[in-house]
């Protein structure tokens, strides 16, 4: 189901209406992705300390010095072009899956997405749009206030505000595809029909408050 959204997703997005030049970036994983967690194979240079590594000081460091890994140094310029950021995939423990988590581990460093200060509403990635759309392995019904699982908009939290928003984007509001495998094909076709309309006037939307009351009410 995130294949078959995320298929519809490039050649709707990717046309915005005139007289508007705006770019979408869909973060292609595969090409960045050795491992699943960063490492000290993200610097291309000399380590600023090797004797105690710690990744946020040494990515810091590499980014000023242009010295961290292609593949990064690649998907951060993809960024900075990009006028909206789509980020494509299934809800796993509640969160992105890890191949996603590393990337924005390794890609939204301190010094190019955020800084302090340069966070929030001054983060460094201020100016662009994101917005996640994902699928879940359970029903609506399951991500309400009375469901098993609690509202939707809780562990949104930790992704568009603690993530998204503290780099600066203004988020609009998800695309969630609900419990696509218990679905009939004729529920699935909708879902993905309703992406990709939705896609079309994608221009248009405001952001989302991205603050407390929007995600835990008043």
């Amino acid at each position: 189901m995130s294949l078959a959204s995320l298929r519809v997703t490039v050649p709707e997005s990717s046309g915005p209406p005139a007289p508007r030049t705006n770019k979408t970036a869909h973060p292609p994983l595969g090409r960045i992705q050795r491992e699943e967690y960063p490492s000290s194979w993200d610097m291309a240079g000399t380590l600023s300390n090797p004797g105690f590594f710690n990744y946020g000081v040494e990515t810091h460091k590499a980014y000023e010095k242009r010295s961290l890994s292609s593949d990064i140094i690649e998907e951060q310029k993809k960024l900075q072009e990009a006028d909206l950021v789509i980020f494509q995939f299934p809800l796993y423990w509640f969160s992105v899956p890890a191949v996603l988590k590393g990337w924005m581990d390794r890609v939204l460093c301190q010094g190019f997405a955020f800084d302090f200060p340069g966070s929030y509403d001054d983060g460094f990635l201020k100016g662009k749009l994101a917005i996640l759309s994902l699928t879940t392995g359970g029903t609506a019904s399951m991500f309400s206030k009375t469901g098993v699982n609690g509202d939707f908009r809780y562990f949104l939290w930790p992704l568009q505000h603690g993530t998204l928003h503290f780099c600066g984007f203004k988020v609009l509001a998800p695309q969630i595809s609900f419990g696509p495998e218990m679905a009939s094909e004729e529920e699935r076709k909708r879902m993905v029909a309703s992406w990709a309309q939705r896609l079309k006037t994608i221009w248009e939307e405001e952001p989302i408050p991205c603050s407390p009351p929007w995600y835990f009410g008043q």
